[in-house]
Order: structure tokens, then C-alpha cells, then sequence
């Protein structure tokens, strides 16, 4: 089914929105806080942090996700995850608390089901060890933020780059 202008409008209104939300949120820190945010909204892989200044920022994200009414296991994955793809963790929550992502496959989690043996997302190895759900929504939050992250990093204006996500063919409102 073809998208409407309307469709992409809601979707990069809701994008612009995850944007103000982390801009209001790096706002309200900087009073009590050296950090507040990656003005680029990435982090850097030579930024180093103490055990404890990690913990804090976790514990932030965390109380914020339970706040939203988010699960703690869907918060601790996304700032894991937010982490490995570079993009700043308060970022990666406002993304998810608007519910937009890349969406699963029509498939699901294979995306070659007719060669199971091939199927990325799901390999033998994992066993029973995470379930399908587990991996579906890993596999949404890492490719959302990858894809953003690649945008962040094309545009020189972030409200250009979250529209730009917005219109992506694949990205939607998802349930993580």
C-alpha cells in the first residue's frame, strides 16, 4: 500500500517531535550537569567515561523509559544499543518513546524464507537463548538507529535528518 502525503506528514511530525523532546531534555540538564548531550547527537567511540558516570547516564535513561511507561528490559536494550550504533542514549529513547523505527520485514525476521539456512536475523547458534520477539526488536532498535545515525551524519541540520528518516519507505510507527 502506497504512502499519502498525510502518512509522511504525521511521520515527520512525529520525528521533529522526538527531536524537540531531546533538545528540552539537553535544555533542562545543563543547569546541574556538565553533560547534557552530544551537540551532534552522536557519541564519539574516543569518548571515554567512568563506571560510574555510565551508570548514571543508564539510571537516567532507565527512570525516564519507566516514566513513559516504557519496560525496563526495553530500556536497557535500547541504551545498549544506542551505544554500540554511536547515538546518543537519551536520543535513542526519545526515538522509541515516539514510536517511530524501521519495520520488520513482511516476513518478520527472515528475510529469506524461502532459505532458512541464510537467514541473518535469526541464526542457529542463538538457539533458545532469545526469544523471537527479543530478536525482532533488537534487530528494529539497531537498524533505526543505524539509519539515523547515517542521516545525523549526512545533514548539517538535524530536523533536515530526522525528516529525511521520517521518509524513509520502510520506517513507521513500530511496537517495540
Amino acid at each position: 500500500m502506497a504512502d499519502t502525503g498525510d502518512d509522511w506528514e504525521e511521520r515527520e511530525q512525529r520525528a521533529v517531535l522526538a527531536l524537540d523532546a531531546y533538545r528540552e531534555r539537553r535544555r533542562q540538564r545543563r543547569g546541574g550537569d556538565t553533560y547534557f548531550g552530544s551537540a551532534e547527537l552522536l557519541e564519539h567511540a574516543e569518548e571515554v567515561l567512568s563506571k560510574a558516570e555510565h551508570e548514571r547516564r543508564r539510571i537516567e535513561v532507565m527512570n525516564d523509559a519507566a516514566a513513559a511507561g516504557m519496560s525496563p528490559e526495553l530500556a536497557d536494550m535500547l541504551y545498549d544499543i544506542a551505544r554500540e550504533e554511536r547515538l546518543d542514549p537519551a536520543l535513542g529513547f526519545e526515538l522509541v518513546h515516539s514510536g517511530l523505527g524501521v519495520a520488520a520485514p513482511l516476513d518478520g525476521m527472515s528475510n529469506a524464507p524461502v532459505q532458512p539456512t541464510t537467514d541473518k536475523y535469526a541464526p542457529e547458534w542463538l538457539g533458545a537463548a532469545i526469544g523471537a520477539d527479543e530478536l525482532l526488536r533488537e534487530r528494529t532498535l539497531r537498524l533505526s538507529f543505524r539509519r539515523l545515525r547515517g542521516l545525523l551524519e549526512r545533514y548539517d541540520d538535524p530536523a533536515e535528518a530526522f525528516r529525511a528518516f521520517a521518509r524513509e519507505p520502510d520506517v513507521e510507527p513500530v511496537g517495540y
